[in-house]
């Protein structure tokens, strides 16, 4: 099964005008006119969303991991032309990427109070756990001004309950401990993956920094199953699972250690009646984009 991974996408996000139209970006090859840089234009592109970099299986079994580098343009037009890739990865990661890149959504720059056509590079980071990525250095933001606050990759959550959980603020002087903090308390809700989930930052238009919380959500339990056991089992099982305050229920978000400690709680369960030869593996079965139901298959025991 494919494993998703964070998309670790420098995205520049700006308050979009009354004017500017949400486009779906095309698949044309060459945008037409002249190209600006992002320090060219009055308001910069503003990406609205991305899709997680889904990882072959190929390349999960050979361990694959680095950055993925692509040049593109989102020109005026609403399509994602000239696409290069500056550095790539093997074992059809770097063909996924290039899909992404192409479908990407995004409202066009502006310039003059006209759409204009902005060079952007994405980067596409692959098994890469480190906690915040920086574009620029926490100490070249230490004294400026928090510019932009952003919040990309939630779904199901609001901006208004994300916002609720951290303290940085814009308009507020930038403080590196106080995003570390922010960091910390969102992966502390559970709903969020602790690999993926991380912090960008960034040069803001006018000399501050933008700082960026990158999220994964995890999918949210839809189903859990039981196979193996009798009814009665059943119900000691889910109440032993509660006594040990392992919450692996429908609507909480898939959390793989809990998933693990469940297995060993069932199996200590089993083993503690005399059943020494008991096994527990947690299946998990994709039920939508969001969603998982977990199966719990139970083994060597003659109930």
């Amino acid at each position: 099964m494919a494993r998703l991974l964070t998309l670790s996408l420098f995205v520049l996000v700006v308050t979009t005008s009354s004017h500017a139209q949400l486009v779906r970006p095309g698949s044309a090859d060459k945008c037409p006119g002249k190209i600006y840089s992002s320090k060219e234009v009055e308001r910069r592109a503003r990406i609205i969303d991305f899709k997680s970099l889904t990882i072959p299986n190929e390349a999960t079994a050979h361990d694959v991991h680095g950055t993925v580098i692509i040049n593109a343009v989102l020109c005026h037009n609403g399509r994602v032309t000239d696409i290069t890739v500056v550095q790539g990865l093997p074992f059809g990661v770097t063909e996924n990427a290039i899909s992404l890149v192409r479908d990407t959504q995004f409202s066009p720059a502006e310039l003059n109070l006209h759409s204009v056509s902005q060079a952007k590079q994405f980067q596409f980071s692959v098994n890469d756990v480190s906690a915040i990525t920086e574009r620029i250095d926490p100490a070249a933001a230490a004294g400026r001004v928090v510019e932009d606050l952003d919040f990309i990759g939630y779904r199901r959550l609001t901006k208004e309950q994300i916002m609720g959980w951290i303290l940085t603020r814009a308009g507020n002087t930038f403080n590196a401990d106080l995003v570390q903090q922010d960091l910390k308390a969102l992966l502390a809700t559970g709903y969020f993956d602790s690999k993926n989930t991380r912090v960008t930052l960034e040069d803001g238009v006018r000399g501050g920094v933008r700082v960026v919380f990158e999220m994964i959500e995890l999918p949210l339990i839809a189903e859990v199953r039981f196979e193996g056991l009798k009814l009665p089992d059943r119900s000691a099982v889910i109440k032993e699972l509660t006594k040990q305050q392992v919450d692996v229920r429908k609507d909480q978000p898939l959390d793989s250690a809990k998933l693990r400690k469940a297995q060993t709680v069932i199996e200590q369960f089993f083993q503690s009646q005399g059943w020494i030869n008991v096994k527990a593996e947690a299946v998990i079965e994709n039920i939508g984009a969001n969603e998982v139901k977990i199966v719990f298959k139970i083994s060597g025991h003659n109930f």
